[in-house]
């Protein structure tokens, strides 16, 4: 994700915040914070939301150059595969499926989770919902403090504003595609 690295730098020194200033507010890593800055990787979304958080903006605020960036380069006559791939944590992999996602009421999310993997917790905006369906493998959803449990074919739908993650309880990959609405984090 072009850009979001001088984004980061450029409000965490706009908030006159140090590195290490960002990392212990956020709990991140100094050398994950740097490689983000230096474009060397993308990060989470969840540590994006951790980073929005800390430097007083909104997830959508921190992508704003980002997705303009992406937006001037791409053709509108060309119609290509448009997508950005997410670390959701050690086990699972997000694959955003539509260009333009601000601009957008839905965000679709090819998920990947290794055997017995899981997602990191998150939370979206209240008034969030989200749909998942599984096309391969098995998960459950953890949400709030009830455990929702899917196999291949079947679907969930469930109150995104709750905070949750997902769970593969097999030791083979699980994949599912999620769409949240609206694409607004908190």
């Amino acid at each position: 994700m072009k850009g979001l690295g001088s984004r980061v730098k450029a409000l965490r020194k706009e908030k006159r915040f140090t590195l290490i200033d960002v990392c212990q507010k956020t709990g991140i890593d100094q050398a994950t914070l740097s490689r983000i800055e230096n474009e060397k990787m993308t990060g989470t979304i969840h540590s994006h939301m951790k980073i929005a958080q800390v430097l007083g903006v909104r997830l959508p605020d921190l992508y704003e150059d980002v997705v303009s960036k992406i937006e001037e380069e791409k053709d509108p006559a060309i119609k290509e595969k448009m997508t950005e791939t997410f670390s959701r944590s050690d086990g699972a992999v997000a694959e955003i499926l539509a260009s333009g996602i601000l601009q957008r009421k839905m965000m679709p999310v090819r998920l990947k989770i290794k055997g017995k993997g899981q997602t990191d917790k998150e939370t979206y905006a209240l008034g969030s919902e989200r749909f998942v369906y599984v096309l391969k493998g098995a998960l459950q959803a953890v949400v709030g403090n009830d455990r929702k449990k899917a196999k291949q074919g079947e679907s969930l739908y469930f109150n995104a504003a709750l905070p949750h993650h997902f769970e593969n309880p097999l030791k083979t990959e699980a994949a599912c595609l999620s769409v949240v609405s609206p694409v607004s984090v908190s």
